[in-house]
């Protein structure tokens, strides 16, 4: 649905507005007041540090080394060979023309170069380097093409990779390769892997790539996988958070990818700083008839089948469907996940590490996200965005973390979703956001009992379109600055705006449109005069609202839904000062400001924010439409 706003000021700036969703309450919790108190500020102020700690450890990252001279002077030829060839010392090797297979056996740090050459083990590993300590380099030689393809199993039956390092290894070079498993992954490195200015296409059974770690610099990947694209896992023995393993760092990669899995996965930190990413994800649903034949928990049952397709649900409502009518994903399929740590005790128990600081940041880039579970997904962690263009659709969330959800710039359109912006805490200081949601646009909710919820809009320009709440925090919701746009639901049992804990608006443009019933106004603690409008009677789907002083038009915007409650907040709405808001050619109302809540209109009002408790609206009284 195309977006018409427009909000024209008195000296002739045209700014677009923005609405926010929020519960009304009275007792409203200012962020503020827990800053070094453990509470809401302290938290996401520690998470914001810990983004910064993360970007610095990932600095200093230097991949010039590897861009440098990828001569073959000098090197060893390797005559073609239908054996497998192997390495047993250091050195250069090049491979041009055909082998059945590379062994390397020592802990040695040989170097390949592979200038058109095709490697083929249909029986087992193509490039096996079986040594721990071996650090291996593969250069690939300018315009060259080379392929690298497996099957089968080895003698224990076993499916085997392709590419399989116990080490390390490096690929650079400035021409292409081809890696096919059709057993299991692609490349299998137990250390980091490290990808520099080559082209990658990749196909594998299993993983595109599996490292403890992963680094890529101006390079081109393609994948195609039945599971993960890129899965950066901690060693097994790893009992405990650390940014040396488990991590995803891409510097201006070309990456594209389609999975059943997910397309970027890393145990502790994804980071990405330039580049573009096309990433498919593509989900198995199965009803949870067939819960313990696949072994997936019964609370990831939460979509309903609607046609061809799948819709998720809220986990409240899925007691109103039988069994048969439940489908869940049999694995995970996320666009780009963040762990976290598992590992076995000594007594075979599985164990989860929860604490540590577990981020996906995003510095810039273009990204075209198209997945069947959630599109960007932090676990027990942080996510940043600071940049990069993105186009999202998703059957479950866009954005979302366990602790804070920050949006400092960028342009985010989210065409699809369940939820667009979600975490314990969400933060949005710049950007340009639009969001389309069948539930709620804007989140922030959390199982975490300690986590005082809370969203924080100081900047951006926002536009949310949600079948659910429109913009929703289980604590508060406080905007200081920017644009808000929101177009809620047209049935009562979501509002534009809730928060439990209040919404003050101390600055900034709001719109938020919906229906009566759950309407929740801004409290009178706010700074900024709010003028909340509401009727019985519905106004029709793209009708042009607008917010006039009588000389001059203040705000105007076609709502593309039919709605019977608007709330506006302004910095052009003065104390004292005579307004009228029109729908199409129609005046709704003619108003005073009287305070910083004026509520108007013929449904008897809003409510009673910072007033009587036992006022309509108020606590314990009345809203609009019937509903305490």
């Amino acid at each position: 649905m195309k977006r018409l706003v427009m909000v024209i000021l008195a000296l002739a700036l045209t700014l677009s507005l923005f609405v926010l969703s929020g519960c009304f309450n009275d007792d409203f919790v200012n962020p503020g007041d827990f800053l070094g108190g453990g509470g809401t500020g302290e938290i996401a102020e520690s998470a914001d540090d810990v983004t910064d700690e993360v970007k610095s450890s990932f600095s200093d990252k230097d991949f010039s080394e590897l861009s440098g001279d990828t001569s073959a002077e000098g090197a060893i030829t390797v005559s073609p060979t239908n054996s497998v060839y192997t390495i047993s010392d250091s050195g250069t090797y090049l491979f041009s023309g055909t082998y059945g297979g590379i062994k390397i056996e020592a802990n040695q740090t040989p170097h390949l170069i592979f200038d058109g050459a095709t490697v083929t083990n249909n029986n087992g590993i193509a490039i096996d380097g079986t040594a721990k300590k071996t650090s291996l380099t593969l250069t690939l030689a300018e315009g060259s093409v080379n392929q690298i393809t497996n099957g089968g199993t080895d003698e224990n039956g076993d499916s085997v990779n392709a590419i399989h390092i116990k080490g390390s290894l490096s690929i650079n070079g400035s021409g292409t390769l081809t890696v096919s498993s059709e057993s299991k992954n692609a490349v299998k490195v137990s250390k980091e892997l490290v990808i520099v200015d080559c082209s990658l296409t990749l196909t594998a059974a299993n993983h595109a790539i599996s490292a403890l770690s992963v680094s890529a610099a101006n390079c081109n990947v393609n994948v195609l996988a039945g599971k993960d694209g890129i899965n950066a896992e901690c060693d097994d023995e790893t009992t405990a958070f650390t940014t040396d393993e488990g991590y995803v760092y891409l510097k201006d990669v070309h990456y594209s990818c389609q999975t059943e899995g997910d397309g970027i996965q890393a145990d502790t930190v994804v980071y990405i700083d330039g580049g573009d990413y096309d990433i498919e994800t593509t989900g198995t649903f199965v009803p949870k008839t067939q819960m313990s034949q696949y072994g997936i928990d019964a609370d990831d049952f939460k979509y309903v089948k609607s046609g061809n397709t799948y819709q998720r649900i809220a986990s409240d409502e899925a007691n109103r469907y039988n069994t048969s009518q439940l489908y869940g994903l049999v694995q995970g399929c996320k666009g780009i996940k963040v762990g976290e740590i598992e590992y076995e005790d000594e007594n075979g128990n599985a164990v989860t590490v929860t604490e540590g600081d577990y981020s996906i940041i995003i510095e810039s880039g273009t990204f075209t996200i198209d997945s069947t579970d959630d599109a960007v997904h932090a676990n027990s962690g942080n996510l940043s965005v600071s940049g990069g263009n993105f186009t999202v659709s998703t059957f479950d969330d866009a954005f979302t973390s366990d602790v804070l959800t920050k949006i400092t710039g960028g342009t985010i359109t989210v065409t699809k979703c369940y939820e667009g912006v979600e975490g314990g805490y969400v933060e949005i200081t710049g950007g340009t956001i639009n969001i389309t949601a069948s539930d709620d646009g804007i989140n922030a909710a959390s199982d975490d009992t300690q986590v005082v919820e809370h969203i924080i809009i100081s900047g951006g320009d926002i536009y949310v379109n949600a079948e659910g709440d429109g913009v929703d925090s289980n604590g508060t919701i406080n905007m200081t600055g920017g644009a808000l746009t929101v177009f809620g639901p047209t049935s009562g049992g979501n509002a534009a705006l809730d928060a439990d804990k209040g919404i003050v608006i101390d600055g900034g443009y709001l719109i938020a449109v919906g229906p009566l019933g759950m309407v929740e106004t801004p409290s009178a603690n706010s700074k900024q005069y709010v003028v909340s409008f509401a009727r019985n009677q519905t106004i029709a789907a793209n009708t042009n609202i607008t917010l006039t002083d009588g000389s001059k038009t203040i705000v105007t915007f076609l709502s593309p839904k039919t709605c019977q409650s608007i709330i506006i907040s302004c910095p052009e709405l003065t104390s004292g000062g005579n307004y009228k808001i029109y729908g199409g050619d129609s005046e709704l109302c003619d108003f005073t400001v009287s305070g910083i809540i004026t509520s108007v209109g013929s449904s008897g009002g809003i409510g009673n924010p910072g007033g009587n408790p036992s006022g309509p609206g108020g606590p314990g009284g009345q809203r609009p439409g019937g509903r305490p």
